[in-house]
């Protein structure tokens, strides 16, 4: 045994006594116990093998007060980065997950699988690599995880939701930020608004229940909403000129909310083509907030996918010492940050509003969602349902 770990109580243990025995500065292994710095995997093995050996991790992974993970398994259907302009959404779920991980000095492990997960893949490959526990990466519907959760391993989904609620889960506030879109288009002075988006029951159906319920309550008026084929700028672009073609210059309406920014490109070029322009005659705000996603220009509503895995891996964390039976499962919504642009003005003929005009006014206003501490700022806890 090296100098210094001989009837060492584990008691006594402190962080300058892992340092000495790590060969390492005390701010280096205060950085890897609480997961607050990117240190080299070989620097942060070599600090935790020697808390482990010194008693120290199971005497502060008692007090919750320690990031003990090490290596997460990352489960996801191969449609999932393949699925036309969603992959960008998608892609930039995974690489927010990546460098969370990495400023946590966490490895990664993928389990890619046609037609869903593959529970027992998964489950072998979590069991192999001794992971701390399993991410399983959704498009924003419900998933039946069933066999998974009965696996027992410590699972989160992001971007999704477990069907019955068997697993903890990490989701944008979807309803919230069309009602984001909805106020800031109200507060531009617009009174009629339009929507465009599809039939799916995903995360865009959630979206047009927030924009429907916003409407109610400010008490404004709309039209039957525009339903594109799937959600893509191609597909908006074809559902915005039919309905042009139908009722030019949209019935009267005089903002468009665009269920996701694919869907908003498409309309922008749709009411180009019509020689409408944008905002002179129609203001249009779509819902993302992915920038490989949406035009420079475009005002939008950041629902933050590239955060979503703070919230995972904190509630995974957090698993690591909440003693069984009591455990329950967990829903976390995150806010939205509106992006203003210059795709929004007043209505045809009124004046710019205090609030509503200027992009450059507007850009980064945030709207706060309640809060939970493993969430962030923009985060709320949904439910916390014992099972």
């Amino acid at each position: 045994m090296p100098h210094g770990r001989r009837g060492k109580s584990a008691m006594k243990v402190g962080v300058r006594d892992i340092a000495r025995e790590a060969g390492v500065a005390v701010s280096t292994v205060s950085h890897v116990l609480n997961g607050t710095a990117s240190i080299s995997r070989e620097v942060r093995d070599r600090v935790l093998t020697v808390a482990r050996e010194l008693g120290y991790l199971d005497q502060r992974r008692a007090k919750a007060t320690i990031a003990t993970m090490e290596r997460v398994v990352v489960a996801f259907d191969r449609g999932f980065v393949t699925s036309g302009d969603a992959a960008f959404r998608n892609r930039a779920l995974y690489q927010g997950l990546r460098r969370e991980c990495e400023r946590r000095s966490l490895k990664i492990t993928t389990s890619v699988s046609d037609g869903g997960v593959d529970v027992r893949k998964v489950d072998e490959i979590a069991r192999a690599e001794k992971a701390s526990g399993v991410i399983v990466m959704g498009s924003g519907g419900r998933l039946d995880l069933g066999e998974l959760v009965r696996t027992g391993l410590s699972l989160v989904v992001m971007n999704g939701e477990e069907q019955v609620r068997r697993a903890d889960a990490v989701v944008p506030a979807n309803a919230f930020a069309a009602g984001v879109a909805v106020r800031h288009l109200a507060a531009a002075g617009h009174s009629r608004l339009l929507m465009l988006g599809t039939a799916g029951r995903d995360h865009l159906a959630a979206r047009r229940a927030g924009f429907a319920e916003t409407i109610d309550i400010l008490g404004l008026a709309t039209a039957e909403a525009i339903v594109a084929a799937e959600d893509s700028a191609e597909a908006g672009e074809a559902a915005v000129a039919l309905r042009l073609r139908e009722a030019p210059g949209l019935g009267g309406a005089t903002a468009l909310f665009c269920l996701s920014d694919p869907l908003a490109e498409g309309a922008l070029k749709a009411l180009a083509s019509a020689g409408l322009g944008v905002p002179a005659d129609v203001s249009v705000v779509g819902c993302d907030g992915v920038r490989e996603m949406r035009p420079a220009e475009l005002a939008t509503v950041n629902v933050g996918y590239e955060q979503l895995a703070i919230s995972a891996l904190a509630i995974m964390e957090s698993r690591l010492v909440v003693p069984r039976p009591a455990r329950s499962c967990i829903l976390v919504e995150f806010g939205a940050e509106l992006i203003a642009g210059a795709t929004v003005g007043p209505p045809p003929g009124a004046r710019t509003s205090q609030e509503g005009g200027g992009a450059g006014r507007m850009r980064g206003r945030r709207y706060r969602h309640g809060s939970i501490g493993v969430g962030g700022p923009h985060a709320r806890l949904v439910s916390d349902r014992f099972h």
